[in-house]
């Protein structure tokens, strides 16, 4: 079927002729890879309810609790599992594509040289997050996980050129300056694939929120891959040409999570009837860590197209530089958690949970924008455009988070309106039971919870759990 498709989007899109000749499009440039983004999105789209009929018989829900969590009926998890095995599937399809056409063949477009390392780590860090979903892990094993992914990446060179190539435009040499450079690049990978993964884990705290910002953020990614791929295959008006190596892998790296993340979505999106977990926001700010990373191989300015990715992905970490600055400034410690993200700032401010998911996928569109301006337009101009909403930005969530400080200490009572006030079963211990364990309410009667006006979510009742068990 795949096949089918294929051939279709071929017939269809393939090869534009301008004055008799052939010219690269957009189009011809992703349609012998459509392939990967229709099994992504089958695998995810079959597989996300296999995991929750999973999760829901063997207890791996999430309870709400009295604070931070927002749902108010249990939720199941390991859609992260789905998520993986979606882009998993989508990455592996990429090597038995082989189209019959030989305008295809011509471009060097039939082999994709994918780095494995990036699926040895997606690998490690998916597993890492189920086991945390499921059982509890401490934070250093996840950072464990996170730091084995990064090694991954550097043995196989994605990323590492970086430090180098800068060292290079800026006409920095010295003896072993290629070792330094090296080393450098691969503490660079350490920290974007640490910061990535836990940015996403952050941005995690609303229906569909993680996964409807990276499909976002990862467009953005295809966008300036497909830019890059046109650019390069028209340099200054020379024949036709494509780099061989990095703009498929790339394509089919961006086409293989936005499959996954599309199959996964309808299942994910407010109301929720599946979480992805730690397993599936780990995962994703990996991926999206080492999309950025890839764009470093393409020939030309590779800094420069880091940068604009990294604008293109800016929401989640724009989040977590505000989390940690508020944090400081509180005098709290930055891993402390907290009920001032922006996704809960617009909620306080009376938007419903959808509102506000729509609200922040907006504001990545507009990141992800400004990132792909930066490709063929001065990219200068367009960071400072960016400087200015991301202050915009933060001047805004750091003013919403101290008058919320202000507020509480005038008025303690204040402090439980953050709150949605609701009874939840207890352990054996008389402990709101921790995410992903076990509890068993055969018979119980499920209590009642007040909730505000504004609140998307119902009362939860016993067949909550049960009823796909």
């Amino acid at each position: 079927m795949a096949s089918v498709v294929q051939d279709f989007l071929h017939s269809i899109w393939f090869v534009a002729t301008t004055d008799g000749k052939n010219t690269i499009t957009a189009s011809s440039v992703l349609a012998p890879y459509m392939a990967v983004f229709f099994v992504a999105f089958f695998v995810s789209f079959i597989a996300t309810p296999i995991m929750r009929w999973l999760a829901i018989r063997n207890g791996v829900v999430d309870w709400p609790d009295f604070k931070r969590k927002v749902h108010l009926q249990p939720v199941a998890y390991l859609g992260g599992i789905a998520i993986f095995l979606g882009w998993l599937a989508g990455t592996l399809m990429c090597f038995v594509i082989e189209p019959h056409d030989a305008r295809v063949i011509e471009l060097g477009m039939t082999h994709v040289k994918f780095p494995f390392a990036i699926v040895i780590g997606g690998a490690v860090i998916a597993l890492t997050g189920v086991i945390d979903d499921v059982y509890g892990v401490s934070p250093r094993v996840k950072i464990g996980g996170q730091l084995f992914a990064a090694a991954a990446l550097a043995t196989q060179d994605v990323g590492t050129e970086l430090v180098a190539d800068t060292f290079v435009s800026l006409g920095i040499a010295f003896p072993h300056s290629d070792i330094v450079a090296y080393i450098l690049g691969a503490i660079f990978i350490a920290v974007l694939v640490v910061g990535g993964c836990n940015s996403v884990n952050l941005l995690d705290g609303m229906d569909g929120l993680a996964s409807g910002v990276t499909a976002i953020a990862t467009t953005g990614f295809l966008v300036i891959s497909l830019i890059v791929a046109i650019g390069m295959s028209n340099p200054g008006g020379d024949p036709p040409g494509i780099d061989l190596i990095t703009s498929p892998v790339r394509i089919v790296m961006c086409l293989a999570i936005l499959g996954t993340l599309m199959g996964f979505l309808p299942y994910n999106f407010n109301p929720a009837n599946i979480f992805m977990g730690d397993a599936g926001s780990l995962l994703l700010g990996y991926l999206s860590v080492s999309t950025i990373l890839l764009l470093s191989h393409a020939p030309g300015p590779g800094p420069a197209l880091v940068m604009a990715a990294l604008v293109v992905f800016a929401m989640p970490f724009t989040d977590t530089v505000l989390a940690i600055t508020r944090r400081k400034m509180a005098g709290k410690p930055i891993f402390s958690p907290d009920k001032a993200h922006l996704h809960h700032q617009l909620r306080k401010s009376g938007l419903t949970v959808k509102q506000t998911v729509l609200a922040m996928y907006a504001l990545c569109l507009g990141f992800a924008t400004i990132g792909c301006m930066m490709v063929f337009l001065r990219w200068r101009y367009v960071l400072a455009i960016f400087f200015v909403l991301f202050a915009f930005i933060a001047v805004t969530a750091i003013k919403s988070a101290q008058n919320k400080v202000i507020q509480a200490a005038i008025d303690p009572g204040s402090r439980k309106d953050d709150e949605i006030p609701i009874d939840v079963p207890l352990d054996q211990q008389g402990q709101i039971p921790r995410r992903g364990a076990k509890t068993h309410m055969p018979n119980a009667q499920r209590p009642t919870a007040s909730v505000d006006s504004h609140s998307d979510v119902h009362t939860p009742t016993a067949s909550d759990v049960v009823a796909d068990s």
